[in-house]
Parts: structure tokens; C-alpha cells; sequence
């Protein structure tokens, strides 16, 4: 009998300190994705402050320089911002911005991606990671990343159409990032139809349809 509540009071033991090491990762996620999620934030407010100052958001020459490992924590953004943040595991925050042919232009939208940790955080839209693909624009997509923020006029879950698809005419979105003969049109003024190859609207979830394009439409 003793020595079965000897077992007994060993197995208590291990069970936990099992869920005390549990517990403690999933601390240490949830404070890892909470700097995520302020560190975005901030580049948000400096990129806006960009905007006020120059009239566009940052080239996508400019974003390339902010997204090398080698300026996490320097002045690279300064005066916008003291020390350019980097996600905890040292990796630049992914950026996407408007793009231009020949990256001349003015950026009127940014989008600001992360990947959390915790897959049951509120700010990730439901079956984020069960969606086949949903381009977010820069070669990113839903299994890259999982949150974001943007300027005011997109949300950064929304799928943006390739520059590179111009040459197909009409309104584009690059399938696969990587080759641009994926380019697919939807035809003049259409009811939002899912990018996916879905034909039923209500099959389609919000941030894989896209919007109304053509003669008369707003």
C-alpha cells in the first residue's frame, strides 16, 4: 500500500510539473505575440506619419531596405521611428505596399504581416489556415501569416491584385506569386465572385472574393 501511494505521489508530481512546462510555453507565446502585435502597431503610426510628412507610404525600394535582418533595432526609419522593430525571433516584419511598374509611383496602401503563435488568437479570421490560398500581396498569403494591420483605406486580410497581371487586362489577381502566367481576369461588372475557382458566392469567405470591376461599377 506504500508503496503504491509512493507511485501515486511520483506520477502527481510529474503530471505537474508537465502542465507547469505547458503553461510556461504558452506564456511565453502569448507574450511573444503581444511585442507581434505593438511592434506593428507602432510601424503603423510611423508609416502614417510618413504619409502626413511626404504624401505617399514607403516605396517598395524603401520597404526592401526596412525588411533586411541587418537594420532590426537601428535608425534605418528614423526620424518616423528611433529603432525599427523586428519580430522576437530577430526575422523583419513582412511589409506590403502598393506597387508601380518600375517602382515609380505613390503608395496610397501598406499592409504590415506577422505570424502568431497562437492559432486561437481573436484577430485571426476564423479557418484562416484551412483556406486553400489567399495572396496578401509581396508573396505572402495565409500560411506565411496569420495577422496584420494596414492603413485605413484596406484591411490586411484583403487580396490585392498583381501589377505584374496588368498586361492580362481587366481586373487580376496572380493565383500562384510565382508565375505570372496564373493571371486571371473577372469579366466587366460582376457580383462578387470567389478568386478560388468558386462560382457560388456563398461558398466564397469574405477575404477570398473580389470586388465589383468594370464599366459601371463603383
Amino acid at each position: 500500500m506504500v508503496e503504491l501511494l509512493i507511485v501515486m505521489a511520483i506520477l502527481l508530481i510529474m503530471i505537474t510539473m508537465m502542465v507547469g512546462v505547458f503553461n510556461s510555453v504558452g506564456i511565453f507565446n502569448k507574450a511573444r505575440d503581444a511585442r507581434r502585435k505593438k511592434d506593428i502597431g507602432r510601424i503603423k503610426i510611423a508609416f502614417e506619419d510618413y504619409y502626413n510628412d511626404k504624401g505617399c507610404y514607403p516605396s517598395p525600394t524603401v520597404v526592401a531596405n526596412l525588411m533586411l535582418a541587418t537594420n532590426c533595432s537601428t535608425g534605418v526609419f528614423k526620424p518616423w521611428l528611433p529603432s525599427w522593430p523586428c519580430d522576437p525571433g530577430w526575422i523583419p516584419y513582412q511589409i506590403v505596399v502598393e506597387t508601380f511598374v518600375g517602382d515609380v509611383g505613390c503608395p496610397k496602401w501598406f499592409k504590415i504581416l506577422t505570424k502568431l503563435e497562437n492559432k486561437n488568437d481573436s484577430g485571426i479570421p476564423g479557418g484562416w489556415e484551412e483556406m486553400v490560398f489567399v495572396n496578401l500581396g509581396g508573396g505572402y498569403n495565409n500560411q506565411t501569416s496569420n495577422f496584420g494591420v494596414s492603413s485605413t483605406n484596406i484591411n490586411w486580410y484583403d487580396v490585392k491584385l498583381d501589377p505584374e497581371c496588368a498586361a492580362y487586362g481587366g481586373c487580376q489577381f496572380k493565383e500562384n506569386p510565382d508565375d505570372p502566367g496564373s493571371c486571371n481576369a473577372t469579366d466587366g461588372c460582376v457580383e462578387p465572385n470567389c478568386y478560388l475557382g468558386h462560382t457560388n458566392e456563398g461558398s466564397c469567405v469574405d477575404v477570398c472574393q473580389v470586388a465589383c470591376c468594370g464599366t459601371g461599377c463603383e
